[in-house]
């Protein structure tokens, strides 16, 4: 590095900035060329003496400090090269601190120190001078300052000049090596000879026997064109390789050269900084200057109490004024402006609100400003003047103090006032207000966006509007407001120019990027606050997207029919108080509110999962078109995890094991479901599943059945069971968690329903495999859903030969018969479904069998049909087929004993292996007992049949083998007669009267008193059989009194539809006779009280015919047929 030619180069540049320096001091002296010729030799014969002194490690020393010297000086001003060693140490003084070079000594350091002070204090001296000439001329001073500055730079400069300088940082970046460069040009040179060749090739030259010349010479000169082109380009590149080339074998000095530039430049660069920063130093300075002070002036001012100098206008003060002419001045003032504001000036409407008090008219505008103006005389075309003005809004200052702003204002409004008047004066208060109120709004909005709102708040200042953005850390389209000056067109207003607006601050309000039409929020003119706006514009935020979300659920089933509650509370202030309450289950609810700073959605109460919840509901963009999507996810898992709490309760088992994708539940358990979960009773077979799925169209309760996988491959095995199939089950009543909670009772009904539809599913499928004719029907449109049908089956006689067959006939007595299985409940203690089997049997075919081969079975007869009726209970999953076709081979047994009950058309109440019950009357019951085969059955009646009186007439008649028919007939028969007996047995508690059955078909009542005596007997006629009533001869010949004799003649020979009296007594039908003996056992009741005869006859027998009536319809009704269930 050849440093010469730094040398001569630093020092050009010392002596630039030496002069750049010395130019924008105070007006110092420049020196002259010959002066810095002078001053340069000068110090390079010191910097020779001083680098023979200073040879050696002290040497080296003292350069190093120097130059840590030199660096902090560049960093307290950037961009100024210090030449001079005392003035870093006049700059590091006035600082407040020295710097000590390393090789100075502290005695050495004082001098230095008081030196600088004595230069400090020159040079102050010469700032009261008036300013210096140029050419180094001097007024009202001297150059003596300049000429120690050149003595100063004089001594300085040798301790600089002749130390080494740092090492000019070498430059290699970008450098490549030539061998690379030549070898990409020959590469590139090929490739495009290549590509040339090729698109001469596409240059097609056109056939010589079809062509002209001319087309020839085209194609050609083509081709010869294109090449050449290519070997010019290429010509160029190499003569460009050859040039650098030749600049390679003097690459040593040309990097010199580069190092050198970069370093000139980067030098060139820290002058200009200098430069700049020391002129705009000067510039700003320049405002800060003040004119020397008239010292005489103010020393005559203060020793004598006046100044002779200063000139005397002579004004004559004026007198002071009394009160009373105050008084007189002000009201005065006032008239001149009530009449003038009412007559002669154009008022603007803003300021039709005004009054004249002391001297001055205030005018005030709403929630903006008052302003108090006069007149200065009576002439009506003179202008108002300024008085006072206030603020009318919080937190503006309410009167201005005085001062700049106060002056600025009344000088414009007076301006404003004399050009365009009040309106104008108005205008530009109307304006100043504004832009008050928005600067207000601005700094109350960086409050914000540096407090409590920080990092959520962005504020920008676009001209006269403030726009603030909030919820900047949430996902999706930014939400601002903005606040500004927006004009409103006034003029259907009558006291309006049609053409003028009225400017005012106004709102818009953008969500998600849109703006947003109608904005709800008011902003409060009066007590500015930009958190009220924005808590406002933040509740309406928060109350559309709860109001939309709302929508959005309420087209769901579950919340469209009111099933799950759903409510929004509003605030149009705090969003906090905002608020949409969910109810997820009957027993849960939970409510979603925003926060408002931050804007995340929370769910309370919190939960582990609602906090999962939260945290997708916080990741969507447009949470009021996606949050009911995500609302419903949680409530779908809520009742699901409700359902697993209260199933695992009762004894159910929760399978975790199936775990179907959202395709697979769409699938099976309809569109809208979200979440399913699935159980099992222990005792059911593991094919068979209970699931819930739960969605907002509707909570359901599902029968699952599994694939079948003990005949598959191992591997399929080893998977988790897929779903073949899936049943909704109907239940009675709510049974869901959206309508009640789930309890006890809720999950036996859902499993008596789920066993049914399992039960009847394996059945049909059993039946269809086999071919057996089936049918499910229902008992009619009105049956409950929740009610199973009924399953019909025939079995046809070709299946019937496995069975046990009838051994008189040889064929199965129910073969080609309807089979009816219904299903009855299920078995608490097994978890077994019970089923009622009922088969409609042949009568002709039932034949007696011994009753003791079917002990421990219980089964039901119906008497008059044929039908019979068992039960069974049968595992879950399991066929019931095979179990009635084994049941009904065994009841074959008691078919003989239903026949005859059938024969006989009589109702059976009570059957079992050893006891038969049946009614035959209304309130008769019979009741027949199986000991043995051996022993005859044995019959009784219950306490108050009237029966009872001839039960042992009747009990050898029932032995017969054929007499059940007879003793059917025997009972109808006697039954009127008999119920009439025991109702005058309960007449006559003081055994007055006497009944003897002689038998079946003859009985006789006495009378005692008074005495009398009848007989019954049933005779059998050609027109019909009859109960006969005659009256028997009283003893010893005593004869009857005289009024029971009359009413028996006239009851006696009376006729009606169901007795007719004879000679010597009365034929009345089996229906008939009842009334009649009732007849005559009133006038036995009432004779001891009766004096005269009164007739009767037609009476009694009229009534004696309405209740036999009444009576027959009844008798009817009771013995109806009954079907068992």
């Amino acid at each position: 590095m050849n440093y010469s030619l730094v040398y001569e180069e630093s020092t050009r540049i010392t002596q630039a900035i030496y002069l750049k320096k010395h130019d924008f001091r105070e007006d110092r002296t420049v020196l002259s060329d010959a002066g810095w010729q002078r001053n340069v030799a000068e110090v390079r014969a010191a910097e020779s003496r001083k680098l023979e002194r200073n040879s050696g490690e002290e040497g080296l020393k003292g350069w190093g400090a120097g130059l840590e010297e030199s660096e902090a000086d560049q960093q307290r001003m950037p961009g100024v090269l210090k030449a001079e060693r005392d003035d870093r140490w006049d700059l590091a003084r006035s600082q407040g601190s020295i710097i000590k070079p390393a090789n100075m000594a502290d005695d050495t350091v004082g001098r230095h120190d008081r030196k600088c002070e004595h230069e400090q204090r020159d040079r102050h001296s010469s700032i009261n001078g008036v300013h210096e000439a140029k050419h180094n001329r001097a007024v009202n001073g001297d150059n003596a300052a300049t000429q120690q500055s050149h003595e100063k730079f004089s001594t300085a400069m040798p301790d600089l000049i002749g130390k080494l300088p740092p090492e000019i940082e070498h430059i290699t970046f970008g450098y490549l090596p030539f061998s690379d460069v030549i070898t990409r040009l020959v590469q590139e040179t090929f490739n495009g000879l290549s590509d040339c060749i090729n698109e001469m090739s596409d240059l097609q030259t056109p056939p010589m026997n079809g062509a002209t010349v001319a087309e020839t010479q085209q194609a050609n000169l083509r081709k010869k064109l294109r090449l050449l082109n290519f070997a010019q380009e290429r010509r160029a590149q190499f003569i460009k390789i050859l040039v650098l080339s030749q600049w390679s074998r003097q690459v040593e000095s040309i990097s010199r050269v580069i190092d050198m530039k970069v370093w000139l430049d980067g030098k060139k660069s820290l002058f200009e900084t200098a430069c700049n920063w020391i002129g705009e130093l000067k510039r700003i300075l320049g405002a800060e200057r003040m004119p020397n002070p008239d010292l005489k002036a103010a020393l005559e001012a203060l020793s004598l109490g006046h100044a002779p100098g200063l000139p005397d206008l002579g004004y004559i003060p004026p007198e002071p004024l009394s009160p009373q002419q105050l008084l007189k001045a002000v009201r005065g003032i006032n008239t001149q402006l009530s009449i003038r504001l009412r007559l002669h000036e154009t008022i603007p409407p803003a300021f039709r609100d005004f009054s004249v008090a002391n001297g001055r008219a205030t005018f005030r505008v709403l929630d903006e400003f008052e302003v108090d103006l006069s007149i200065a005389n009576d002439d009506l075309s003179s202008q108002l003047y300024f008085i006072d003005f206030r603020f009318t809004f919080r937190p503006a200052q309410a009167e201005l103090p005085p001062g700049h702003l106060r002056n600025e204002i009344e000088q414009r409004v007076n301006d404003v006032l004399s050009r365009e008047g009040l309106k104008g004066c108005y205008r530009f208060l109307h304006d100043l207000v504004l832009s008050h109120k928005l600067n207000i709004l601005r700094q109350q909005a960086y409050r914000l966006s540096q407090g409590r709102w920080s990092e959520h708040l962005k504020v920008e200042a676009v001209h006269r509007s403030v726009i603030i953005q909030y919820w900047t850390s949430r996902p999706g389209g930014k939400n601002w407001i903005e606040i500004g000056v927006c004009r409103r067109n006034v003029g259907k207003m009558s006291w309006f120019s049609q053409d003028e607006d009225e400017p005012h601050i106004g709102l818009r309000w953008f969500r998600a990027g849109k703006e947003v039409k109608g904005v709800p929020v008011t902003v409060n003119l009066r007590d500015l606050s930009v958190e009220g706006i924005l808590k406002q514009t933040i509740s309406a935020h928060t109350n559309l997207i709860f109001k939309e979300t709302r929508t959005k659920l309420n087209e769901r089933d579950l919340f469209r029919r009111k099933i799950l509650s759903l409510q929004h509370a509003r605030s149009a202030t705090e969003s906090v108080d905002s608020g949409l309450s969910i109810q997820l289950t009957a027993s849960q609810a939970c409510t979603i509110i925003q926060e408002p700073v931050t804007g995340k959605l929370a769910l309370l109460p919190p939960s582990s999962l609602r906090s999962r919840a939260e945290r997708e509901l916080n990741s969507l963009a447009s949470p009021e078109k996606e949050s009911a999507s995500r609302i419903a996810q949680l409530r779908a898992i809520t009742c699901c995890e409700e359902v697993e709490n209260t199933v695992r309760c009762h004894g159910w088992e929760i399978v975790n094991s199936i775990r179907p994708n959202q395709e697979s539940l769409r699938q099976h358990f309809g569109k809208d479901t979200l979440r399913a979960c699935f159980f099992r009773k222990r005792a059911w077979d593991a094919q068979w599943l209970l699931a819930f799925a739960a969605s907002l169209a509707g909570d359901l309760w599902w029968i699952v059945k599994l694939n079948d996988t003990t005949s598959s491959s191992e591997a399929a095995a080893a998977l988790a069971p897929s779903i073949e199939a899936a049943f909704e089950v109907s239940v009675d009543g709510p049974s869901a968690p959206a309508s009640k909670e789930l309890t006890g009772s809720d999950l036996s009904r859902i499993e008596c329903s789920a066993v049914g539809l399992i039960s009847q599913y394996v059945d049909t499928l059993q039946l269809y495999r086999e071919n057996i004719p089936h049918k499910l029907v229902r008992a009619g449109l009105k049956q409950p859903l929740s009610e199973l049908p009924t399953l019909y089956v025939r079995f046809p006689k070709r299946r019937a030969q496995k069975f046990q067959r009838d051994s008189e006939s040889g064929k199965l007595a129910w073969s080609s018969q309807n089979i009816k299985i219904s299903f009855k409940g299920v078995d608490a203690a097994t978890s077994s479904g019970n089923h009622l089997v009922m088969a409609q049997k042949n009568p002709a075919a039932l034949r007696s069998h011994p009753l003791n081969t079917m002990i421990g079975e219980f089964i039901k007869f119906h008497p008059t049909s044929g039908a019979f009726a068992f039960p069974l209970s049968t595992p879950v999953g399991h066929s019931n087929i095979p179990a009635i076709l084994d049941r009904l081979a065994r009841i074959q047994r008691l078919r003989d004993y239903i026949a005859t009950l059938q024969a006989l058309r009589l109702p059976v109440n009570d059957l079992s292996l050893d006891h038969l019950a049946f009614t035959y009357a209304s309130d008769c019951r019979a009741h027949i007992s199986f000991t043995s085969i051996q022993a005859p059955p044995q019959l009784s009646f219950h306490a108050g049949n009237p029966h009872l009186r001839i039960q042992d007439q009747l009990i050898p008649l029932f032995r017969e083998s054929k007499g059940l028919h007879l003793f059917i007939q025997i009972l109808e028969l006697t039954l009127p007669l008999l119920r009439a007996f025991a109702a005058i047995e309960v007449a006559h508690t003081n055994d007055r009267v006497i009944i003897l059955p002689r038998s079946l078909h003859w009985y006789q009542i006495y009378y005692e008193d008074p005495s009398a005596g009848f007989e019954v007997k049933w005779r059998q006629r050609r027109e019909g059989s009859n109960w006969f009533v005659q009256p028997l001869a009283l003893p010893n010949g005593e004869k009857r009194k005289p009024l029971i004799r009359d009413q028996l003649d006239v009851l006696l020979k009376g006729r009606c539809d169901d007795w007719v009296g004879l000679d010597r007594g009365v034929a009345a039908s089996v229906e008939g006779v009842e009334p009649f003996l009732k007849r005559i056992d009133n006038i036995f009741q009432i004779a001891p009280s009766v004096t005269e005869p009164t007739p009767i006859a037609q009476s009694v027998a009229s009534g004696e015919k309405q209740d036999f009536k009444g009576q027959k319809r009844r008798a009817e009704d009771e013995s109806a047929v009954v079907v068992l269930d």
